[in-house]
């Protein structure tokens, strides 16, 4: 994730000449204030989005800062800022938006986007372009030390009830092989008209799924198995105050399971968690104690070693092929060429055999007709690179 296990969103993006990565960042509001100098003000929300393409697979990218520039004395307005960046697999946002923060009512001239410099891009083979192309230097776009500045011109005059769209338009976004850059079109919407139809997600509310690693005062740390955005670790702190609500899961269809409160839970302990994600933690607003099988088992005894030996973990594209080495003796699996460290939080899904089962290291079959895995990239206790899976899935 990275966003820890993180559940991907996958981007996409279009040809080996015509690159295509949407994402948009989308107002709407009418229930929102923002705080300013001057007092409180009616305030629109800040999503993003991505459109559908055939050609790319993913489309990993990293959004760090949004600014909308006052047109009255050109000063910016921050609409969203992490200073750990909020990484996202684009194409599971297809059609849908999500959000990223707010913006107050007024008259603006352009917008600011600070993205990480370098993408991971997958073609549908599976294929990634490496090494990672990088942002283009041009008339609007500017680098350094890692990250992008896209400037967006552009007058939009943002009310709370109206939508402002950026797009990063897929189509007209072009990667150059030769230099190998990927050179930004982003078209600005100043009322949203063109995406009423796309859905939203929960406005600014996620879910993770995971095993609750260790309880402390307000919150507990949970080792992340499934996520719909992108930590950095897989291993994701949680709040958990005074007014969120402890329960079992609605699916389970059990009339009580002994949760109302933080005190009630344990290390172990499978849950779902209701929240907001502000790059850096997640503030919880349910959490659900679940047994559904799609989060089943507790972490494995084996191998002898936690994703928590690692650091700087960072998502890779995922790896699938119709073939695997696994060496049992250091679980690690090699797949495509590369090799990939097994850890206890690993999730490993066996569906072959007619199967459907959460399995340990120790349990991976010898062959199976498909492989999938997603990993990170990282830094053992050496500091030496390394690459760490979080989800290896068997199938026929």
């Amino acid at each position: 994730m990275r966003h820890s296990t993180a559940t991907r969103f996958r981007g996409v993006v279009l040809a080996v000449f015509l690159l295509a990565l949407a994402g948009l960042l989308y107002s709407c509001g009418g229930s929102e204030t923002a705080t300013t100098a001057t007092g409180t003000t009616p305030a629109a929300g800040v999503y993003i989005t991505d459109d559908v393409t055939d050609t790319y697979a993913q489309v990993i990218v990293t959004i760090y800062k949004v600014e909308f520039v006052k047109a009255a004395d050109k000063s910016a307005v921050t609409a969203f800022e992490s200073t750990e960046g909020l990484t996202y697999d684009l194409s599971e946002l297809s059609g849908v938006l999500d959000k990223l923060g707010t913006l107050p009512e007024g008259t603006y001239s352009g917008v600011r986007i600070t993205v990480g410099e370098e993408l991971i891009l997958v073609d549908k083979n599976g294929v990634q372009v490496s090494p990672n192309p990088t942002f283009s230097e041009n008339a609007w776009t500017t680098c350094s030390s890692g990250k992008c500045v896209i400037d967006i011109p552009g007058a939009a005059n943002v009310a709370g009830t109206d939508r402002v769209v950026l797009d990063f338009d897929l189509k007209q976004f072009v990667y150059d092989p030769a230099t190998n850059t990927v050179t930004a079109k982003v078209v600005l919407d100043a009322d949203g008209s063109e995406y009423k139809s796309y859905q939203e997600i929960k406005e600014d509310d996620y879910e993770l799924k995971g095993i609750v690693r260790s309880i402390t005062t307000g919150g507990f740390e949970l080792t992340v198995l499934k996520a719909d955005f992108i930590p950095g670790s897989n291993v994701v702190t949680v709040s958990a105050g005074d007014n969120v609500r402890f329960t079992c899961d609605d699916d389970d269809e059990r009339p009580a399971c002994g949760i109302s409160a933080i005190t009630d839970l344990q290390v172990g302990m499978k849950v779902e968690v209701d929240g907001t994600w502000n790059g850096t933690g997640f503030v919880a607003t349910k959490v659900e104690v679940d047994g559904d099988d799609d989060i089943a088992a507790a972490v494995c005894n084996v191998p002898d070693r936690s994703v928590t030996h690692f650091t700087d973990l960072t998502v890779q594209p995922e790896l699938e092929a119709t073939a695997y080495t696994l060496d049992s003796d250091t679980y690690s699996i090699t797949v495509s060429g590369v090799t990939i460290l097994i850890t206890q939080e690993t999730r490993i899904e066996n569906e072959t055999g007619g199967t459907d089962q959460i399995i340990c290291a120790d349990q991976i079959p010898a062959s199976s007709g498909s492989v999938e895995v997603e990993y990170y990239k990282a830094l053992d206790s050496s500091n030496n690179p390394v690459y760490v899976s979080y989800k290896i899935e068997f199938e026929e």
